[in-house]
This record gives C-alpha cells, sequence and structure tokens, in this order.
C-alpha cells in the first residue's frame, strides 16, 4: 500500500514536472523567435539554452551542423564524430537562423539539414508535447525563410538522404569543404549502435523523460502519437501555411539535388591533423567584431 502510495505521488510529480517543462519550452521558444535571427542577439540566444555557451562557434570550430528541429541533426552528427572518431570540432543543434548566419559571416563549413515540413513537424510535436499546427508550421516556415539568402553558401543535405546514403553525404561534405572524413560504415549492425549511443545521450539530457518519446529514432512507442500529430498537420485547415511550407522546404530540396550533382566527387584525402593546421583561423579582432559577446 506504502508503496502504491509513493509511485502515484511520483507520477503526479513526474507530472507537474513535464507541464512546467512543456511550459517553460514554449516560453523558450517564443523568446528565441521575438529576439530576431540577426547573430547579434545569439549570445543571449545561447544563454537562454539548456546547454548555455557550449554550443556557441569559436575561433577552433571546423564545422557547424545547422537545421530545423527533428530534420536528421542528431543523426548527422553522430555520424560524423563516429568516422572522425569524436576528433571533429563542430558546433550544432542550436536550431536558430542566427547560429548558421554567423558560421557563414565567419567562413566556418556549414552544412543544412531539411525535411520535408509534415514529417518534421509531427515528430517535432511528438518530441515536444506541445504546441499547436498553425504555430509550429508558421515557426518551420519562419526559420527557413530566413536562411534563402545563405542556400548557396552552405551545404544542403536533406533527411531522406542523410538516413539512407551517409556514405555519399560524407564525400560530398569532403569535397565541398576539403575535408578528409572517411568512410561512414552504413551496416545495420554500425547504424543500430549509433542510435543506442544517440539514446544514451537523450537519458542523459532528458533524465525524467520516457526515452522512446525523445530519441531520434523510430519507436513502436511514438508511432501512434506521431500518426496523430500527422493527422492533425494535414487538416484541411490548415492546408495555406503548409503549402508555404512545402513550398519553401521544396526550394532548400532543389538547392540540395543540385549541389549532389556539383559536389558528388571527393578529392584526394588529406590527413586531417594537417587540414586543422592549414585552415586560417579568423583574427581575434575579426571575431569580435562579429560576435562582441564572444568572451
Amino acid at each position: 500500500m506504502g508503496a502504491d502510495k509513493h509511485r502515484g505521488e511520483d507520477r503526479r510529480d513526474g507530472h507537474g514536472w513535464l507541464e512546467a517543462r512543456y511550459k517553460a519550452r514554449r516560453l523558450l521558444r517564443i523568446g528565441k523567435n521575438a529576439l530576431g535571427h540577426d547573430p547579434v542577439f545569439l549570445p543571449v540566444l545561447l544563454r537562454l539554452t539548456p546547454l548555455g555557451t557550449s554550443r556557441q562557434i569559436t575561433d577552433h570550430t571546423e564545422l557547424v551542423i545547422e537545421g530545423f528541429p527533428r530534420s536528421g541533426n542528431t543523426f548527422t552528427v553522430f555520424c560524423l564524430q563516429d568516422v572522425a572518431q569524436n576528433q571533429l570540432l563542430l558546433s550544432s543543434h542550436v536550431h536558430h537562423p542566427s547560429q548558421l548566419k554567423l558560421a557563414v559571416e565567419r567562413g566556418v563549413p556549414t552544412v543544412l539539414v531539411v525535411r520535408e515540413p509534415v514529417a518534421a513537424l509531427s515528430s517535432y510535436l511528438t518530441f515536444g508535447q506541445h504546441g499547436r499546427p498553425a504555430d509550429v508550421f508558421r515557426e518551420y516556415y519562419l526559420y527557413h525563410r530566413e536562411l534563402i539568402p545563405y542556400a548557396d553558401r552552405v551545404l544542403i543535405l536533406d533527411f531522406e538522404e542523410i538516413i539512407s546514403d551517409m556514405p555519399a553525404i560524407i564525400e560530398r561534405i569532403n569535397h565541398r569543404f576539403s575535408m578528409v572524413l572517411p568512410p561512414f560504415d552504413q551496416s545495420p549492425e554500425n547504424v543500430a549502435r549509433l542510435f543506442e549511443e544517440i539514446a544514451r545521450q537523450h537519458q542523459l539530457v532528458h533524465p525524467r523523460l520516457e526515452p522512446d518519446y525523445v530519441v531520434p529514432r523510430p519507436t513502436m512507442a511514438r508511432r501512434e502519437i506521431n500518426e496523430r500529430h500527422r493527422r492533425e498537420l494535414l487538416d484541411p485547415g490548415n492546408d495555406a501555411l503548409r503549402l508555404q511550407c512545402t513550398s519553401v522546404y521544396e526550394y532548400f530540396s532543389e538547392k540540395a539535388s543540385a549541389q549532389r550533382e556539383l559536389f558528388g566527387k571527393v578529392e584526394p584525402a588529406r590527413d586531417i591533423s594537417v587540414m586543422r593546421k592549414q585552415r586560417p583561423l579568423p583574427s581575434a579582432a575579426a571575431a569580435e567584431e562579429v560576435h562582441p559577446s564572444n568572451g
């Protein structure tokens, strides 16, 4: 009886904690959008995120991976660090246009991952357990609209290729940025191992959440909730917003296809340690001019 009582209290406490978490995430999302998309606000934005300034771009950052949430960011990062043996100095997961803009301004090799809006947003709603279809459609559209002027200055990767042909993507990264990342082993065994690592990381970052609902991989537990959100997003009342998002996605998807042809063949590899020494870093004065609150 006593044990049952404690378990009931734990569930109530957990529910209250989740409600507080979802409310905080809603406020954070509103705050991120209210700050605007100019990189000058990025130091403030980073301090509003759970990991703070640990994701900021520095003079030593070798690669930036950014994209709207649930678009393949995490899998891309884990694959790249896997082939680089965790030696790649990489910044990712800020999920805000200003981070990508700053990376381009500083000349840091930058990857933008994109995903079809209904698929991305149904997963986004399942992960966050908050938000309305109209709100997340607008968030998706504004995010990508801000990055249209940067489309030819970054490497764009589509989610479908990320999950199906990471070796080709790594070849493209090597070619586009003169990098030397080794080939990726996309065997079922290696991919399963990476997903286990991703799950462990999410359990550390979100210790009080059910892993099956937050880890960025397909699970049986998420399928029903994800399908419910998908139906909401496909409701005819959201047609105008959905078509707007689809249009901006198709713009980036077409850019990704063109880059696939342009950067499909990899140049002869050079040692990664040599590459790090050869790539010029911006001066401290230049970095301070672009990112005045970096210190």
